[in-house]
């Protein structure tokens, strides 16, 4: 019953030197304690930036949306998202691809636009994981990042775009769901033509340098003075400085509000042993509310950044990946005498 009423009701029959901190050690310790019952209070794991891009398409985050029903053919959008300048692609896909066909659909959608990224941030879907898109990522020179096991938030630029792309869709297409596909198009204009929060500007405007224009406008008085290229690439280059500095005092903002909600939990080395939370783990159990709230206790294998960790798990949980974040693991208070009876 917790530190506090185990107390009180030893102190009823009995009383010792430093009963308090006996029972203290004691309830800390208790394996069937930290299995079974929830941690109170704040999540664990302060916000961490997932990248700091200088430059357009540097870093990229892609998901697909889906099921959906049919539209020409197609039930599945592929959504591609620069962490830079927030520029959106959106691809009607008939069916998920496989990691070649993702390749294929990479190159000619978004590497003959944009070239070679450095980091490609995704979520952990089968053709993410394959061995084939990690080798074609190393090919391109750029550097995989896939989220932690049940940590969305990971990828939570994409799932803001498609959260605007959803609402998007729900408002033009049809009562029969049926054409949403023939308005990816201007879904993607309207997306890329709106200021965005973190930079204060259009993604066109971070891209090209200049608005793109929905529909013709009348045609405008020279401004007085050529404007060469030197001038162009000054002015692209200032307005990349402003992004940068936009982006990281934005990501200053988001970190502030979000670890508010927040707290930085007890220090992880690798070696520690750490219980693993069952929220997101099928035990086979008859019961979800009388299963273990925590499993374990594993040892960390390896530390990712300051939140993500990677666990040493057994052959019966080799089918979940072993990156886990903070949130979801709570330091063993035992002793190594347990581990080893």
């Amino acid at each position: 019953m917790g530190i506090t009423k185990t107390t009180k009701s030893v102190v009823r029959h009995c009383w010792w030197p430093g009963m308090r901190k006996d029972i203290k050690n004691y309830v800390t310790q208790c394996d069937d304690c930290a299995m079974n019952k929830s941690r109170g209070g704040k999540p664990m794991g302060l916000l961490q930036p997932v990248a700091e891009p200088t430059r357009p398409w540097e870093c990229v985050a892609m998901d697909f949306v889906g099921e959906l029903p049919v539209s020409k053919g197609h039930r599945y959008i592929w959504t591609v998202l620069d962490l830079f300048s927030e520029q959106a692609h959106f691809i009607a896909l008939a069916k998920l691809p496989s990691a070649e066909k993702l390749a294929d659909l990479y190159i000619n959608h978004i590497y003959k636009l944009h070239g070679c990224p450095s980091r490609v941030v995704s979520d952990r879907g089968v053709q993410f994981t394959a061995k084939f898109w990690g080798k074609f990522l190393e090919i391109l020179g750029a550097e995989r990042s896939m989220s932690s096991a049940f940590h969305p938030m990971t990828n939570g630029a994409v799932e803001r775009t498609q959260e605007t792309l959803g609402q998007f869709l729900r408002i033009y297409s049809n009562k029969r769901h049926n054409d949403w596909s023939k308005w990816l198009a201007f879904a993607e204009l309207a997306f890329n033509s709106t200021i965005h929060s973190a930079t204060n500007k259009t993604p066109f405007e971070v891209i090209y340098g200049h608005e793109i224009q929905p529909l013709p406008q009348l045609p405008k008085w020279p401004e007085n003075g050529e404007t060469g290229a030197g001038k162009w690439k000054t002015q692209m280059q200032e307005c990349w400085d402003q992004v940068t500095a936009s982006l990281k005092e934005a990501h200053k903002k988001y970190k502030t509000f979000a670890d508010r909600k927040r707290m930085e939990g007890d220090k992880l080395d690798k070696g520690d042993l750490v219980w693993l939370s069952t929220k997101n783990i099928k035990l086979g159990l008859p019961s979800k509310k009388l299963s273990p709230k925590f499993i374990g206790p594993f040892r960390i294998q390896e530390i990712i950044n300051e939140v993500t960790f990677q666990l040493q798990l057994p052959k019966s949980l080799r089918k979940i990946h072993p990156v886990f974040h903070r949130s979801l693991l709570k330091k063993y208070m035992g002793t190594l005498d347990k581990m080893d009876a």
